[in-house]
């Protein structure tokens, strides 16, 4: 649910000049949006997809609305990814990276006082290369299957 103080419109209108709204943390600490902004420009450069930043100024009274307001705003912006910040915690969802993924990067993210840094942080973790776990047990699997069928074939013709 969206509390009634967050207004999405404000946000979104904000969002869509460089992908970061930060509320009154851009008058407290003047050249933070642009820091972000090129975290942002990096993360779009790297392959990471099209990334936006949210910071609220006060933490939302339940805090799963935290992750109803990103999903909003991702949805409402077209973004790949949006991370949501706030004086509380915060929530990262993405149509792009996976929920595994994404909540193993997350903890340097939200434990990482500055907000440029974490961030950076995050975008690295999520486009550095991991191992294709999938694709190897898939291998494996056709591996093994083949090895079976070898054996059984072989051991049919020595019946024969």
């Amino acid at each position: 649910m969206i509390p009634a103080d967050i207004n999405l419109t404000d946000i979104t209108k904000d969002l869509a000049d460089d992908g970061v709204a930060i509320g009154s943390l851009d008058s407290e600490y003047p050249g933070l949006s642009d820091a972000l902004s090129g975290v942002i420009d990096n993360a779009r450069s790297g392959g990471f997809g099209e990334l936006r930043f949210v910071f609220l100024d006060s933490a939302p009274a339940v805090a799963a609305d935290q992750r109803d307001v990103a999903q909003d705003l991702l949805d409402a912006t077209g973004a790949d990814t949006l991370i949501l910040r706030s004086p509380a915690g915060g929530a990262v969802v993405s149509g792009e990276h996976s929920r595994a993924a994404i909540e193993s990067a997350q903890v340097d993210l939200f434990g990482n006082p500055d907000l440029v840094a974490g961030t950076q942080i995050f975008v690295d973790d999520l486009t550095r290369a991991t191992v294709p776990w999938q694709g190897i047990n898939i291998g494996m699997a056709a591996v093994v299957l083949v090895a079976v069928l070898v054996t059984v074939i072989t051991l049919r013709s020595r019946i024969s």
